[in-house]
């Protein structure tokens, strides 16, 4: 019996990509407290779903995502065997592995390098050969939709600022430049696919 599981992820977050297998210091920029480390983007929940009954969460954690898009998922007790690695985060789409992945004490998974390693191709390509879960669902309803840019628009309305979901670039400010990313993403009818 493992005492503990070790998931390490690579991926990136549209909204908070900045170019260079980088992503914005989102919690800094937003005012998160406690303060957090020096590159570190943002948390995000991992969930181990069953290979054959998807909807039986084996394991759940939070884990901290870093600018350079690694993060580090602990299980306690450890979970073996094999799962669909399910990332969900405030802003950004729910996105699930391609196809279950076998988990061992540490294993290693990264969705930045073809739309392919999440399932249905669910990811955006930020540049080049880089790609990322999309931003912009702010309802958290698995859908980017209009009523996602309802709360945006009420928010740059408000001129708020600080560790919201609505900032989706992560720059510390709700404003137009949240907007662009999120109205493409509307348009292009971007929702939750999973099996």
């Amino acid at each position: 019996l493992n005492c503990s599981s070790t998931l390490n992820l690579t991926l990136f977050l549209q909204g908070y990509y900045t170019g260079s297998n980088t992503m914005a210091e989102a919690m800094a920029n937003q005012g998160y407290l406690p303060t957090p480390a020096s590159g570190d983007c943002d948390d995000i929940t991992v969930e181990l779903h069953d290979a054959v009954t998807t909807t039986t969460i084996a394991g759940t954690t939070t884990a901290r995502l870093h600018a350079d898009g690694t993060a580090s998922a602990s299980f306690t007790p450890g979970v073996t065997g094999n799962y669909y690695i399910v990332i969900k985060h405030r802003n950004s789409l729910q996105t699930w592995s391609t196809d279950p992945v076998t988990l061992a004490t540490t294993t290693s998974y990264n969705f930045t390098t073809a739309a392919a390693q999440a399932y249905a191709d669910q990811l955006v390509e930020v540049e080049p050969g880089v790609w990322a879960l999309y931003s912009g669902d702010i309802l958290i309803d698995e859908n980017i939709d209009l009523w996602d840019f309802s709360l945006l628009d009420a928010d740059i309305a408000s001129f708020i600022f600080g560790y919201v979901s609505t900032d989706l670039d992560g720059d510390g400010s709700v404003d137009l430049l949240d907007r662009a990313m999120l109205e493409n993403n509307v348009l292009n009818f971007i929702y939750t696919q999973y099996p």
